[in-house]
């Protein structure tokens, strides 16, 4: 937690960075960056870059991914990984559930 460089990193640290590369600055934290940006209202409108925001069970904004195509999410947990997102939130195939509760969904860019 608290990462934000190539050699370690978190999930807001990891969205900032990608984000800077194409010059394009963000907050740091989460719940930060879920104040930027343009709501979306469904996953299946969301675009390569968009950001999606994941909450605890106190609805607090902690955790946060970068969009792909085809419903996939880039994010930091644990390492840098690719997973599906759905209405829910992230499905991680390798433990077979959904392991980040999906809050809102954002377009930045």
């Amino acid at each position: 937690w608290g990462g934000k460089s190539f050699f370690a990193v978190d999930c807001s640290g990891f969205t900032q960075l990608v984000y800077k590369i194409h010059g394009i600055k963000i907050p740091r934290d989460a719940s930060q960056q879920a104040e930027v940006g343009e709501d979306l209202t469904f996953v299946e409108e969301t675009k390569p870059g968009d950001l999606a925001f994941f909450e605890n069970a106190d609805g607090k904004i902690i955790h946060v991914g970068i969009m792909l195509e085809n419903q996939k999410i880039i994010h930091a947990s644990g390492k840098v990984r690719i997973d599906t997102l759905d209405s829910t939130g992230i499905f991680n195939e390798e433990m077979n559930k959904h392991t980040h509760k999906l809050r809102v969904l954002k377009s930045v860019i």
